[in-house]
């Protein structure tokens, strides 16, 4: 039985096995900067791609070797391969490369597999480098789908690899957009944006780093992180130590720290629901609810609802960052005649950031209580704007909800 290669079943198995032996190729394309020679052949190329066909049989046809600088040679292989066999390997470092020649040829298939790709694949230690690609290829949707993810996944994302090699340009961007975010501490991004800068002088010359070269890679960046957030221990633990600033940086910094801690604190109460009436039981279950600010606060006490009749209630208070609890205590509401609501004061005040989703809920029992009705909407309050929300994380299955329940309202310190 023969075993010639023109047997085989598949026909993309002899397509790419004429164009690997070079049999019967008739156009010679000279792809990327370097211009590696490919020879392929005119029928497959414009039986694929509308582009290729007018290129090929068009009224101005090409007739001579064909060059085609603005796809590098090893990507522009991969697809005409893909021409061939229907089949090609899509990478993070490759698909936007591989999406621009689709795209410019008009390869509507290897387009769509390109964003599925994307779609499915995007994750914190990928996004970076899908980001500085979309950039370079000017995929607008793409950027913002990707700057959209870094927002809600900001403190995984700062901590890879991805984000250490980063375009200058891209990172700046990444940057600005977490002064509008304020969902990571200072000290995270210094310490994030000190790696990059590492990283970078790394790739540029390995064997002589030093602190003033560290210094001058991040360059402007450092105006874009806010150190008069820090503490001042997270200052000198964080960022004093490794010695990259400059002494009179470290003294501005430390300066402005000063003046921010010194600062007078004004406290102030957000109302949660408009009319207050009776009555709500207890049976256990849990009630919550969660909020957003658009400013960094502090959180110092929410406003809870008494027994509307003789007795009281006890049971637990828990904040939540996130999926994260950051305060839990013990809490009992007397009955008070007149009195329809209290304000707890917090065990220790909670530093709200904003664009971050927080949450608090109780587990009580006892007597009846008042409740709420009628969400008030999104509020500003010296001017910060603050929206709850339908509990984020776990069950109000006591029955608080935006419009009605539990959870008068909160205190905050600004």
């Amino acid at each position: 039985m023969s075993d010639a290669w023109q047997h085989a079943e598949s026909f993309s198995v002899t397509n790419v096995k004429m164009l690997d032996d070079d049999v019967l190729c008739d156009v010679t394309i000279l792809a990327g900067t370097d211009k590696r020679e490919m020879r392929c052949h005119r029928f497959i190329l414009a039986s694929r791609s509308p582009v290729f066909y007018t290129m090929f049989c068009g009224s101005l046809p090409e007739t001579g070797v064909v060059e085609i600088p603005d796809v590098e040679a090893d990507v522009f292989q991969q697809v005409i391969r893909y021409l061939y066999t229907n089949d090609i390997v899509i990478t993070p470092e490759s698909v936007m490369a591989i999406m621009y020649m689709a795209n410019k040829y008009d390869i509507q298939q290897l387009t769509k597999c390109c964003q599925e790709y994307l779609e499915e694949k995007m994750s914190v230690e990928n996004v970076c480098v899908i980001l500085d690609q979309a950039v370079k290829f000017e995929e607008k949707e793409l950027e913002k789908k990707c700057y959209l993810f870094i927002a809600e996944n900001s403190t995984e994302v700062f901590a890879t690899e991805g984000f250490q090699v980063l375009s200058r340009g891209t990172l700046e961007t990444v940057l600005a957009k977490e002064q509008d975010n304020h969902k990571l501490k200072p000290e995270d991004i210094y310490i994030a944006c000190a790696k990059w800068a590492k990283t970078q002088c790394l790739m540029e010359s390995p064997s002589d780093i030093t602190n003033a070269k560290l210094r001058a890679k991040l360059g402007n960046l450092v105006d874009m992180i806010n150190f008069c957030k820090m503490t001042y221990d997270s200052f000198i633990d964080n960022v004093s130590y490794d010695n990259i600033l400059t002494g009179d940086e470290k003294v501005r910094y430390l300066q402005d720290i000063r003046k921010e801690t010194t600062k007078p604190k004004s406290a102030f109460v957000v109302e949660r629901l408009l009319i207050v009436t009776s009555s709500w039981t207890y049976g256990g279950f849990q009630d919550g609810i969660s909020f957003r600010v658009s400013d960094d606060v502090t959180l110092c006490g929410v406003a809870l609802y008494l027994p509307c009749e003789i007795g009281q209630v006890t049971g637990s208070l828990t904040v939540l960052q996130g999926q994260t609890p950051v305060l839990s205590q013990t809490i009992t509401l007397q009955y008070r005649p007149e009195i329809k609501y209290e304000i707890i004061i917090f065990s220790s005040k909670i530093p709200v950031r904003s664009g971050t989703i927080y949450s608090v809920r109780q587990t009580l029992l006892g007597t009846k209580t008042y409740r709420g009705e009628n969400y008030r909407g999104k509020q500003c309050v010296q001017g910060v704007e603050i929206e709850f929300l339908e509990l984020n994380f776990g069950q109000s299955d006591n029955g608080t909800r935006l419009e009605r329940g539990q959870f008068h309202g909160l205190m905050f310190e600004k």
